[in-house]
């Protein structure tokens, strides 16, 4: 409990504080054609969660709890390249090994050996599905919140004390900076909170992995974010267009902006769904929790389509 205490204490607090300071500096996220957003607005909000996570695992630390630092440091180290990019924008192949590394480091906190290769390739994915679907009020917020809790509740159901308090950080930083990006968004995460969110979710799975937590329930809150990701990926592959290139492919993008579904409507959906899928992984038999993630993995993508044509009816 300390953990998600001090987390969503903190920061709650600092987050005025740290949208005063993104402000005076002209840190804003500009609106244009692609975006969600109507409004400048101020990016890199994810600093107040950076500061709860900090301060979580350094009261968890004093009060005797196993704080797993190799792997969150390299969380951090994450988040630092995301501001990088936030500042002044990385190119792609420096973010790319800036992730390998970070996951490297991971395997290697987990007990090295097979673990470093997961960790390499593991990161980079996770990180990289979180910031392609930060693009809506509270989609983050919610999500990371239910991943976080989740986490929590597998790691003390596993005796895995790195993987719930990884969780529990994770869970109080992502329902403290909720107030301030839904449902009116007065400040965006920006990529320095969708890569600590990332890195912690990828260092979570790669030290659950030394122990008896289930990487599946961990990698269960992400099905709707693996889905639609891998999808928009695929898809504009065998198109030949560029993948970093802005676009508005993905399903909650269309859910809002096509069909008119207001941002917390699907950010709750999704997460909703999120807590569904790690419930049905942790608590039923693999073949109805198989069962129940196809149906919801197609429901969602096919969506945006069936509303769009009844809406044309």
């Amino acid at each position: 409990m300390i953990p998600f205490l001090i987390s969503l204490i903190v920061t709650l607090a600092t987050a005025p504080v740290i949208r005063w300071a993104l402000i005076n500096r002209g840190i804003l996220d500009v609106p244009n054609h692609r975006s969600s957003h109507r409004t400048p607005t101020p990016r890199g909000g994810g600093l107040s969660c950076v500061l709860g996570v900090v301060v979580a695992f350094m009261v968890s630390h004093i009060m005797g709890l196993p704080v797993p630092w190799l792997a969150a440091g390299a969380a951090l180290g994450l988040a630092a390249i995301g501001f990088a990019d936030d500042r002044a924008g990385l190119a792609p192949v420096l973010r790319l090994a800036g992730q390998v590394g970070a996951g490297t480091v991971m395997g290697v906190a987990a007990g090295g050996g097979w673990l470093i290769p997961i960790g390499a390739l593991v990161a980079p994915v996770i990180v990289n599905v979180v910031n392609f679907m930060d693009g809506i009020n509270g989609i983050t917020g919610f999500s990371m919140g239910v991943w976080g809790v989740t986490a929590w509740l597998a790691g003390v159901s596993a005796n895995a004390p790195p993987v719930w308090v990884l969780g529990a950080a994770a869970a109080g930083a992502a329902f403290g900076f909720l107030p301030w990006n839904a449902p009116t968004a007065r400040l965006f995460l920006g990529d320095v909170g969708s890569y600590l969110f990332g890195g912690l979710i990828a260092a979570a799975v790669v030290v659950g992995l030394a122990t008896k937590a289930s990487p599946v329930v961990l990698i269960a809150p992400l099905v709707l974010y693996l889905a639609d990701t891998g999808t928009v990926v695929l898809s504009r592959a065998a198109r030949g267009v560029s993948l970093m290139e802005a676009h508005r492919e993905h399903a909650y993008q269309r859910l809002t902006g096509d069909v008119g579904v207001s941002h917390v409507a699907v950010a709750l959906s999704i997460a909703l769904v999120a807590a569904a899928s790690a419930a049905m992984w942790a608590l039923t038999p693999r073949a109805l929790a198989t069962l129940f993630t196809i149906c919801a993995v197609a429901l969602y993508l096919m969506l945006p389509n069936l509303l769009t044509a009844k809406r044309s009816q």
